[in-house]
């Protein structure tokens, strides 16, 4: 597994998981706001020697307030890191990617479902959304599969700070996301999920 995030303490601590449970990991701090630094991405992936079977774009952002008290720049950021920063990097990885390999976006219901004051979120993910159904048309005859998933609330960071107050003990876990993750990287290199919608039993948020 090749990790990859702007916290290099938090990536240090994962991959120690990961190798405590027997598995090999590889860690690289990069900040993907920085187009740039998807080249640093690309170079570790080739020294590993391994080859890339599975790319799961996880990295995201919100910023929730009224489209009249947006400010310019959080609407950038947040558009630079949900949508441009994965443009980028697969952009970068898809030279390396053989038949039966697959693409996961972590995308949300923000990518099927408009909200009020979230109007920078859900652009974002919409647009995911769109370039991720693109993209699967333009490598399916190569046998690369395009995966979308679409989560409800989940409980994060993300959700720190916010300007609402949701039961987060009602919200999926991040281990449910990884589960439908990995359900998708079991299937055999001929089957491909377009997409997956998740909620907690108790509702979307």
């Amino acid at each position: 597994v090749l990790l990859i995030a702007r916290d290099a303490q938090a990536l240090s601590q994962v991959a120690g998981y990961i190798q405590a449970e027997g598995g090999t990991a590889f860690a690289v701090a990069a900040d993907l706001t920085r187009p740039e630094q998807a080249d640093d991405v690309l170079r570790a992936v080739r020294q590993t020697g391994l080859e890339l079977k599975i790319v799961v774009h996880n990295a995201g952002m919100a910023k929730v307030a009224p489209v009249v008290q947006m400010a310019l720049k959080d609407w950038e950021d947040l558009i630079r890191l949900n949508l441009t920063a994965p443009f980028v990097l697969t952009q970068k990885l898809l030279p390396l990617l053989r038949y039966g390999s697959q693409i996961v976006f972590i995308n949300s219901i923000g990518g099927r479902q408009a909200f009020p004051e979230w109007s920078a979120y859900c652009a974002s993910k919409f647009g995911l959304r769109a370039f991720a159904d693109s993209l699967r048309e333009e490598v399916k005859e190569l046998g690369i599969r395009v995966t979308s998933i679409f989560p409800g609330a989940v409980d994060t960071p993300l959700h720190d700070d916010q300007p609402y107050d949701w039961d987060r003990a009602k919200m999926m876990k991040p281990a449910d996301v990884a589960a439908a993750v990995l359900y998708c990287a079991q299937q055999p290199p001929n089957i491909r999920i377009n997409e997956i919608e998740l909620e907690s039993s108790s509702g979307r948020f």
